[in-house]
C-alpha cells in the first residue's frame, strides 16, 4: 500500500536522537480526530508531539523519524521510539481504514529500522501510567504488522 504522508512540522521536538537507535514504535490515541492532533502538535505551548497522526483517511507526519518527538512522557523512551497517534476517543475506536493505514506505516517503519514488530510495537500505557491507547487495538496492529512482514 502506497501511503501519501502530509508534512505538518511540529515545533515540539528535539533534533536527533542523542545517539540512541530506534527500537520501539509506541501506539497512541488522539482522544479526538486528526484535526485535533494537528492543533495540539503544531502549538508550541502544548510541548507534545508524535511522529505520525493517522485518521480520516490521511497520515500526517509532524517530526522526522531521525528526530525525537515528545510523545511518551519519558524522554529516554522518546529517543528510542517512534510515536503514532490514531484518530479515536474513549467512546469511538479507530476505523478499520485507520488501523490498516497504521499497519502499513508500521510495516514500513519495521523494515526501515530492522525491527521485529512482535517486540517493537508497544502501547503507550507500557511506558507510563495512562489510559492511552484506549480504544486502539494495539495488539491487532502488532500482529497484523508481523503477518505482513
Amino acid at each position: 500500500m502506497t501511503q501519501n504522508v502530509i508534512w505538518k512540522t511540529s515545533p515540539n521536538r528535539t533534533v536527533g536522537r542523542g545517539g540512541v537507535a530506534v527500537d520501539r514504535i509506541v501506539i497512541h490515541y488522539i482522544v479526538g480526530n486528526l484535526a485535533a492532533c494537528d492543533a495540539t502538535f503544531l502549538n508550541p505551548d502544548s510541548q507534545v508531539s508524535a511522529h505520525y497522526g493517522i485518521g480520516e483517511g490521511r497520515i500526517h507526519q509532524y517530526v522526522s523519524v531521525h528526530n525525537t518527538a515528545w510523545h511518551s512522557g519519558n524522554f529516554g523512551f522518546n529517543q528510542r521510539s517512534i510515536g503514532i497517534e490514531h484518530s479515536a476517543t474513549p467512546e469511538r475506536p479507530p476505523t478499520q481504514q485507520t488501523l490498516n493505514m497504521s499497519i502499513a506505516r508500521c510495516v514500513t517503519l519495521c523494515r526501515q529500522f530492522n525491527l521485529n514488530p512482535l517486540t517493537a510495537i508497544v502501547p503507550h500505557e507500557s511506558v507510563v501510567p495512562t489510559a492511552c491507547p484506549g480504544t486502539v487495538d494495539w495488539e491487532y496492529i502488532r500482529d497484523r504488522t508481523a503477518a505482513q512482514m
